[in-house]
């Protein structure tokens, strides 16, 4: 079995932007219920690969997709 990169998780109030199709995004780490959410637009999602696949809308990895420093 593969060995898992553990990622240091972004700071609450951390901003990243990423341009996808000539369009630019925006994704903020927030305080969620369980420790951090990542916030695109209004909704907030559980992962950073999660708020990615809601712009992408195929698989993609999360971290890279937003540059988040491993």
């Amino acid at each position: 079995m593969p060995i898992r990169k553990a990622h240091n998780l972004p700071k609450v109030g951390e901003t990243f932007t990423r341009t996808y199709n000539g369009i630019q995004h925006n994704m903020t780490a927030v305080k969620a219920k369980n420790g951090v959410g990542y916030k695109v637009e209004n909704t907030v999602y559980r992962s950073p690969t999660g708020a990615a696949i809601s712009i992408t809308k195929i698989s993609v990895n999360g971290w890279k997709f937003w540059h988040i420093e491993e």
